[in-house]
C-alpha cells in the first residue's frame, strides 16, 4: 500500500487481522492445535472446532487470517469444495422475492418477513428516540446502545435469509428441479425513484441481495442449477396457462391479484412465482447468468 501511496500516513490496529501462509501456520488435527511462527518462536495453540469445521479443514487452501471478533480469536481458513454435477431436471422451482414476504415458490409456500421487519422496526424506534434527544447524557447512552447493538439486525437477519435459502434449495433438490430466480438487478436505486420517504428505509434494509446469494451458493453445493430470471411483468400478468394477461390493473394491491380477463384469484406473490417458473417449469425469460458477489461463496460458508 505504501508504495501506491507514499502521502498518506498508514494507521495499523494492534488487534488487526493477520494473513499466514502454509510456512508460518501449519494445522495439528490430531491434536486439535496448530503451530504459528512468531517473533518468539514457534508457538503451539489449541483450537476448537465442530465436526463440519475439521472435515473441511482437510481441504483448507492458501492462506488462513487470524482475526479478533467480539473480543474472540478466529482462524479463518479457505477450504477448497467440490461442486457435484448438476443433475438434469424437466421442471422448475419459481421464487419470487419480496419484503412482506421475503420469498414465495411456485408451490405456494410463502417465508413471511414479519419477524425481520419487527426487529427493525424496534431497532429504528430506539435510534430516532436517542437521536431526537441533543443532552450529553442521552449522546452517552446511544453510544452505549449502538455499541451493544451493532449488528443485531443485520445477523437476525442473515440467519432468516439462511433458513429460507435452505429450504428452498431442499426442496428443489428432493423433487429434481432447478431454481428458477428472478434478477433483481439495481432494484434498490429504482425503488428511490418511486417509493415514499417513510418507506425508504425499509426498502433499503432488504435483504434480497444476500438471499439471493445464499439461494445460489447453497444451490451449488447441492448440485442444483439457479436460473436468472428477467421479473419485468411477472407480478401484472396472469398465470393461467390459457390466459396469459397481463395488465397494472391485474394487482388489486401489495397480497391480492385478480385476472381482469378471465376473472382468476390468488395472492399476489404466488401469482408471481408461477410466472417466474414459467409454463410447464420453462423458466420465462432468462437473462445473463447470476454470479454471486460474496468472494469464494462456495468455500467454507460455515467456517
Amino acid at each position: 500500500a505504501y508504495k501506491h501511496d507514499r502521502e498518506t500516513q498508514r494507521v495499523f490496529s494492534s488487534h488487526g487481522a493477520i494473513a499466514y501462509d502454509d510456512r508460518i501456520l501449519r494445522w495439528t488435527m490430531a491434536a486439535s492445535s496448530v503451530s504459528i511462527w512468531t517473533l518468539d518462536g514457534r508457538q503451539s495453540i489449541p483450537f476448537v472446532g465442530g465436526p463440519r469445521q475439521r472435515d473441511l479443514l482437510h481441504t483448507q487452501r492458501g492462506e488462513t487470517d487470524l482475526a479478533l471478533v467480539n473480543g474472540q480469536w478466529y482462524l479463518l481458513a479457505a477450504c477448497e469444495i467440490e461442486e457435484p454435477t448438476p443433475v438434469d431436471v424437466e421442471d422448475a422451482l419459481g421464487v419470487d422475492l419480496g419484503i412482506v414476504n421475503l420469498a414465495t415458490d411456485s408451490d405456494g409456500e410463502t417465508h413471511s418477513g414479519a419477524q425481520v421487519e419487527t426487529v427493525r422496526v424496534r431497532q429504528q424506534r430506539r435510534r430516532d428516540r436517542l437521536q431526537a434527544v441533543g443532552t450529553r447524557s442521552a449522546k452517552r447512552r446511544g453510544a452505549l446502545w449502538a455499541k451493544k447493538n451493532a449488528g443485531k439486525q443485520r445477523r437476525f437477519q442473515a440467519n432468516v435469509n439462511h433458513c429460507i435459502a435452505k429450504t428452498l434449495v431442499t426442496k428443489a433438490k428432493g423433487t429434481r428441479r432447478s431454481i428458477a430466480l428472478e434478477n433483481l438487478k439495481c432494484i434498490k436505486e429504482r425503488a428511490e425513484q418511486t417509493v415514499r420517504k417513510a418507506q425508504r428505509s425499509r426498502h433499503g434494509n432488504w435483504g434480497f441481495l444476500q438471499l439471493r446469494t445464499f439461494i445460489t451458493y447453497k444451490a451449488r453445493l447441492a448440485g442444483v442449477c439457479v436460473e436468472p430470471v428477467d421479473p419485468r411483468n411477472t407480478s401484472r400478468t396472469c398465470s393461467q396457462p390459457l390466459c396469459g394477461y397481463c395488465d397494472p390493473r391485474n394487482r388489486v394491491d401489495q397480497a391480492h391479484f385478480r385476472c381482469l380477463h378471465c376473472g382468476s384469484t390468488a395472492p399476489a406473490d404466488y401469482n408471481a412465482a408461477k410466472n417466474i417458473r414459467g409454463p410447464e417449469g420453462t423458466p420465462a425469460a432468462v437473462n445473463q447468468p447470476m454470479v454471486s458477489t460474496l468472494r469464494g461463496e462456495a468455500q467454507a460458508q460455515a467456517l
